[in-house]
């Protein structure tokens, strides 16, 4: 396991190791070796050489700061988890690219035809795929506003998009900045639609924004952990903590149950030894495989399109904040025939 267990930024995700360890707890001979790659690139790379030097079998990889999979694939070993769209030997439960694909189908889920956008300065590539998603359902873009991180005001961006005609708005900033951007969107005096992804919207901005949160529409691409009616989210909990009862459930957490899963099925159907090759072959052999609805039935099947090859779970669903809580909104949505789009 590859992670940011301890990071020098805010960002950290030590809960990714207990939730893998009680997901595969019933296999009594694999062991499990831990690496923190300290939110650097550095780091992340003593880990990927520590991996390739003890010959494991494979990776479940949590959050990384710093993501270069090079020497891995290289070295041939299966990384799922947290991992890149095109390396052969990827598997990735949560792709970004495609989340933001998802963001715009899922604002035009709600009813709006008319989609502006408040991003980060230079990351015009992230906001073309939440355009292509909204035009995928008819909808139109009538104006972006970049903003610099650095940005102490953002009333003119958010003029800007009202003074188009937008109806809802995508926020693509960092958590600080999601949320001046989201405080300056309801003090403008227009009824909005707002929206944005989960890993900008965690918990943490959340808890923080109180009631101003309430009404926004947060997409994921598998169930939020405040969906814990769901029979999935309660069994990754329970995984959790049959390792360790303080696991905290987050977003991190249900993408490394996920993962955890994947390789379980995938040792089920491997025989003879365990090696990088056979568990690679396993795990682009899994059809259906069950994983209790916290995302829909898995099957390693690669896209045509090459920027989205391994992009295997290509679905969103959205949430709506009410009362601090994310509160579920319809059922999952394909976005396959979007991303196999050039």
């Amino acid at each position: 396991m590859i992670g940011d267990l301890t990071s020098t930024i805010p960002f950290k995700v030590p809960e990714v190791v207990p939730v893998a360890r009680g997901v595969l707890r019933g296999f009594p001979n694999v062991r499990i070796e831990t690496c923190d790659a300290k939110g650097t690139s550095g780091g992340y790379q003593i880990c990927a050489r520590q991996a390739i030097n003890e010959k494991v079998a494979g990776v479940i990889q949590g959050f990384v700061t710093a993501q270069d999979q090079t020497a891995l694939t290289k070295a041939g070993i299966p990384v799922v988890g947290v991992s890149d769209d095109t390396s052969p030997n990827s598997f990735p439960v949560s792709s970004s690219f495609a989340l933001y694909v998802s963001l715009g189908v899922g604002l035009a889920k709600t009813g709006c035809t008319k989609l502006g956008i408040v991003y980060l300065d230079g990351s015009d590539f992230l906001i073309d795929y939440i355009k292509r998603g909204f035009e995928s359902r008819g909808g139109k873009e009538v104006a972006r506003a970049p903003v610099a991180a650095n940005a102490a005001d953002l009333a003119p961006a958010v003029a800007k998009l009202t003074g188009a005609g937008a109806t809802c708005v995508a926020v693509s900033l960092v958590p600080s900045g999601a949320a001046q951007a989201l405080t300056a969107l309801r003090q403008s005096g227009r009824t909005l639609t707002i929206g944005g992804i989960s890993a900008i919207f965690n918990e943490d901005l959340l808890s923080s924004l109180g009631s101003l949160a309430d009404g926004l529409i947060v997409v994921d691409s598998q169930l939020n952990t405040h969906d814990t009616a769901a029979a999935g989210i309660a069994k990754v909990q329970a995984d959790a903590r049959a390792v360790d009862s303080r696991t905290k459930l987050t977003e991190q957490a249900v993408v490394a149950w996920i993962a955890a899963r994947l390789v379980g099925s995938a040792l089920r159907s491997t025989t003879g030894e365990v090696t990088p090759a056979s568990l690679t072959a396993a795990l682009n052999g899994l059809h259906d495989v069950d994983l209790a609805g916290v995302v829909p039935p898995w099957t390693s099947q690669p896209l045509d399109n090459p920027s989205f090859r391994r992009v295997f779970n290509h679905y969103g669903i959205n949430y709506e904040i009410s009362g601090g809580k994310a509160v579920r909104k319809g059922d999952f949505y394909d976005i396959a025939p979007i991303l196999r789009t050039k």
